[in-house]
């Protein structure tokens, strides 16, 4: 996840300290690419297994840095100093195709310099702890969060069954024909970009009302890459029950979607497709991911025309 204010990395240890940031989560056994602009800023991030065949990495790297306009890649391993020669076979591919800036392999509290003929002082290892740069406290100041790894990640979309179950009950609580309003989503909204979680009534009232297409529609135009957001459709698609998952688990998809957080991404859509195999906003949101295709290439459309669905259908 990146954008244009964020500083520019001028160092071995701002580029590897932003890393786990990039992704939320900090890699092991991977292949980590730095998408960068000339003018050193980071446009995108991805993450390859360290044991993906070296083709299909080298054909995943240079599709994606074709799709961003990358000037050139930083390509980062993460892993036991055995698979340098993996990294480094993988990183003189994709130079072939897209400069390749810089390459490293962070092992065991060190990252060495991969670059050929190199002799800076990289070579043999450098200490380095990815906790303690001064990129990762900014991305602390301004409530990044990097997970200790990438299943920590994906769990963020598994459901809470006692939360599951106290927000069924205040579903029940809830009038079943009740007249839900684009002031009542706001109201919710607002509540949500204060920072304040949801209580179970209020959760349960976003679940009915996303039920309604406008009103989806509408949280689904209102939803960038604004880490609150993140935060709201990911808690109600761990708290909701199972029929009113696939809308919030769909916005989270779409939120982290735009935030460069694809596995995130593809997991809340799995998740809203486990609910329901049909639900209709999943079909643009998976074939966004699934084509690496930018965000900035497609929110300029936006917002997207309403389905002609009835209010209690999706």
């Amino acid at each position: 996840m990146t954008n244009a204010s964020e500083p520019q990395l001028r160092s071995p240890h701002d580029v590897l300290g932003t890393v786990p940031y990039l992704l939320g989560y900090h890699p092991s056994d991977s292949i980590v690419t730095l998408y960068m602009a000339s003018s050193g800023r980071v446009l995108a991030c991805t993450n390859i297994a360290l044991h993906v065949p070296t083709s299909d990495a080298v054909d995943k790297i240079r599709d994606f840095a074709s799709r961003t306009d990358a000037e050139r890649v930083c390509i980062v391993g993460y892993g036991p100093l055995t698979e340098a020669c993996a990294v480094t076979a993988v990183a003189d591919e994709v130079d072939r195709h897209v400069p390749v800036g810089v390459t490293w392999l962070v092992s065991a509290g060190y990252y060495h310099c991969l670059v050929r003929g190199c002799d800076c002082g990289a070579l043999g290892g450098v200490p380095f702890d990815p906790r303690a740069t001064e990129v990762a406290a900014q991305a602390t100041v301004r409530g990044e969060v990097a997970l200790p790894s990438r299943d920590d990640l994906l769990a963020l979309v598994d459901p809470d069954p006692t939360a599951q179950a106290a927000a069924g009950q205040a579903i029940q609580r809830l009038p079943t024909r009740h007249s839900w309003t684009a002031a009542d989503l706001n109201e919710l909204l607002e509540r949500a970009m204060l920072d304040q979680r949801l209580t179970d009534d209020e959760a349960a009232r976003m679940g009915l009302l996303l039920r309604h297409i406008p009103l989806r529609d509408a949280a689904w135009e209102a939803t960038s890459r604004e880490m609150w957001q993140r935060n709201l459709w990911l808690d109600l698609t761990r708290r909701l029950p199972q029929r009113y998952v696939p809308a919030p688990a769909a916005l989270a998809a779409w939120c982290a979607w735009m935030r460069d957080e694809n596995p995130l991404a593809l997991a809340a859509a799995r998740r809203a497709r486990r609910a329901d195999p049909s639900y209709s906003m999943l079909q643009l949101v998976v074939t966004s991911i699934l084509s690496n295709i930018p965000p900035t290439q497609l929110v300029p459309v936006w917002p997207m025309p309403h389905e002609p669905h009835d209010a209690d259908q999706a």
